[in-house]
């Protein structure tokens, strides 16, 4: 078990030394790791010393020398995902015919962090045996008061942490609705992993099934695969399979 840690130490260092003299961040990836599951295309590693908006001095993950691509082609295409800096951790996929080539970066660190979009919550309709409630002017001017107040926006989305952990944003509101309210909150995707697959962020959840006899704590995962379109410092744009495009800003 020492020399395993003692290893592992050497290689950190060895990945770190590689990228020069600047300080540099400690990757969250395993190393040793080309890929995060089986089938992927994707390269992992650090962005490197001598990085410009024409190439991009890649370090992979499984260690080695650096590695320098050409990103002018991505970057027309607006294919360069954040601002890779000297020890970020990216990740990127090499072109098909030229292997010198990127046709995608995305700056993995840069992701990370609390994304979060507006919606209003919508009016429900108060039903008492099949027709809507009827009221008196005072009673209906006091549920209109209150229904104004509650129809503000609220913030809706998910946040992206270390170790490839997410966690919904907006929960609270939901959790507090029920049949008598006036308005029914948005309930945010309950998304607890994220990763990149072949280029696409995969956004999963996953929650146990207690109802299931043979196995209680079994859990059953369900994922979103989105392409991301464009990310600067403080906003992403994602396209789900169905077409739908959704815009969030960065919360911190």
């Amino acid at each position: 078990m020492r020399n395993s840690t003692l290893l592992l130490i050497a290689a950190l260092l060895v990945l770190l030394n590689a990228c020069g003299n600047k300080e540099v961040k400690k990757p969250e990836k395993t190393l040793g790791l080309n890929t995060s599951i089986e089938g992927d295309s994707t390269l992992y590693g650090l962005a490197c010393d001598g990085c410009t908006d024409s190439f991009l001095v890649f370090l992979s993950g499984k260690g080695g020398d650096p590695v320098t691509y050409d990103i002018i082609e991505a970057r027309k295409r607006q294919r360069i995902i954040g601002h890779p800096k000297v020890g970020d951790w990216v990740c990127l996929i090499v072109n098909g015919t030229n292997k010198n080539k990127a046709d995608l970066v995305i700056d993995l660190d840069e992701l990370k962090g609390e994304w979060v979009y507006l919606e209003k919550p919508e009016k429900r309709q108060m039903i008492n045996g099949g027709t809507a409630i009827k009221m008196d002017k005072e009673a209906k001017a006091e549920m209109d008061s209150l229904i104004e107040k509650l129809m503000k926006p609220v913030e809706i989305g998910f946040a992206l942490k270390r170790s490839y952990t997410a966690q919904p944003i907006g929960g609270q509101y939901s959790r507090n609705q029920n049949e008598d309210s006036p308005v029914i909150f948005p309930v945010p995707k309950r998304y607890t992993e994220w990763h990149i697959f072949n280029g696409q962020l995969v956004l999963t959840e996953r929650r146990r099934n207690y109802n299931d006899k043979e196995a209680s704590s079994e859990e059953k995962a369900k994922s979103d695969t989105v392409d991301i379109l464009m990310m600067i410092k403080d906003s992403l744009r994602i396209r789900y399979k169905d077409g739908t495009i959704k815009g969030y800003h960065r919360k911190s």
